[in-house]
Formats: C-alpha cells, structure tokens, sequence
C-alpha cells in the first residue's frame, strides 16, 4: 500500500521572516508516495533515519515516488520523510496522529538540515495553509478559495540559503522593504481567509524582494515579460542571483495562455493549488 504526502510552497515573507515578521506557506498539489518493501537495504541517511524513527529496522526499505524537485524549495525533504513514516506506521499497523508525524518528521529534518524553522514539516503534515512567525507557535490558516498558480523553474541558485540571509543582512537600506513585505503579508493572510484575491499582493512582495538584491537578472527578465501578459509574480524560497533564482509563483487569470509561452521557450514548471484539504 502506498501512502501520499504533498510538498509546499512558501506564499509570502521570505527573507522579511528572518527579522521578526510573518511568512506563509500552503500545501501543493505535488504529491509524494512510499512504500515498504522487505529486503531492499538503504543507504541514504536520512530515508534510514525515517525509517528508524518509525519504529522499523534494517530488514525493511521503501520505495519512494516523487512528483516534487529536490531542491527546489517545495518541501521535497519533509514530503519524502512524512510519507517514508506513515508508509512504516501502516506497515507495522501502528497508527499515527499528525502531531507524531510532525515531530518525528522534524527530528528526520534536523539531520537533514541543521535548525529547520519547522515550517516545511508543518506544512506538509497538517496541509493547507501555516503562518509562521519567528519564536511564536506556528498557525494552522483555512484558505477560504483555492487559488490555482504556475510554478516556474528558472534554474537552481548555486547560492544557499544562508548566503542569501547573508546578502540581505549587508544589505544596508533594507529596513523599510522588510516591513512592507510584512504588511504586505499581513493582507494576504486575510485575503486568504475571506477568499478574496492575493495576486495583486503576491507580485508587490515579488518586486520587494526584486528590491532586496535575491532575485538574479533572469528570472526577473522572464518576469517582467510575463508581468506585461498580466501576470503577477514573485520568487518563492531564498532566491539566487548569479545563476538560477529558484521557482516563481505565477498567477494568472489564463494560465493556459501563460503556459503556452513556456512551452515555446521550453521552460519548466508546474500547475499547482493551494486550498485544497
């Protein structure tokens, strides 16, 4: 039998969360499925880890598949555990509530990562929408309407996270931009909750972080060239400003249209949803 977690997608904050102010993040419709097979030895640290804190041994392997890029900011890491733990969990008929999950998918993502915020683990667990807040309990949102976007791949940062944090930190005249993303995210979340519109709102936080220094020449290029089709668009994740700056959220009210010019560049992404259950 298999058992399905789902990635996520940070919505707003990025950067801003890291001086006090609130971040949001949703689940996607990108999905990730497990299965346990006898026999099959592992040697990636962190499925046997997954494995470990589920209660299982050495005798057992899983078998992962995966419709989210690794690396690409979407949660690939906490999907791929949470779903390596329920696989387990159902292999050994022992059931798990999601506050376990949550917690044991965070002790996988701390081999994984270091100091994780939580935020990707709460996300994918508990699904729908988390407003995340630096020292403050995480919050569970309900988004009112789903709201459909593209994901857009415009390359991998060679950077990491750290670095960019580093970036904005030198970043002398970033104060008034940080609070602003802050407001600017305080309106989605309650757009999000009285299902009203957050594209507007998503491409001010775009520019913002344009504005920051974290979005390289190309994929603020192949903004802008969607942004004159009507599209509303930001960067989703740390960013990248010598190579790829990661994925962009595109919003739109005809993504087919959007899509279609994508293909003809044969540039990648992803159709997703945020809202759903």
């Amino acid at each position: 039998m298999k058992l399905s977690t789902f990635g996520k997608v940070i919505l707003a904050g990025e950067h801003a969360v890291v001086y006090g102010e609130m971040a949001l993040s949703a689940k996607i419709t990108l999905e990730v499925k497990a299965r346990v097979v006898e026999g099959k030895k592992e040697t990636n640290p962190i499925i046997k880890k997954a494995i470990e804190v589920a209660g299982g041994n050495d005798k057992i392997g899983v078998i992962v598949e995966s419709e989210i890029p690794i690396g690409s900011g979407l949660g690939s890491s906490a999907a791929v555990v949470a779903a390596i733990i329920k696989a387990v969990r159902e292999y050994l008929g022992r059931r798990i509530e999601n506050d376990e999950l949550f917690e044991l998918t965070m002790e996988c993502e701390r081999l994984a990562h270091g100091n994780p915020s939580g935020i990707d683990p709460a996300t994918v667990v508990y699904g729908g929408a988390i407003a995340f807040t630096k020292g403050r309990p995480i919050e569970k949102l309900i988004i009112k309407k789903p709201v459909e976007m593209l994901l857009v791949n415009t390359g991998k940062p060679i950077e990491t996270t750290k670095e960019m944090v580093e970036l904005v930190v030198r970043n002398t005249e970033k104060e008034k931009t940080i609070k602003e993303i802050g407001r600017i995210v305080r309106q989605i979340r309650a757009n999000l909750e009285n299902g009203e519109e957050i594209g507007g709102l998503i491409n001010k936080n775009g520019i913002l972080l344009e504005d920051l220094g974290v979005v390289g020449s190309g994929a603020i290029r192949l903004a802008n060239e969607l942004r004159d089709m009507g599209a509303m668009i930001k960067i989703t994740g740390a960013g990248g400003v010598a190579k790829g700056s990661g994925m962009m959220i595109v919003i739109h009210p005809d993504l087919v249209k959007i899509a279609r010019v994508l293909d003809n560049n044969k540039i990648e992404y992803y159709k997703v949803r945020i809202g759903d259950k």
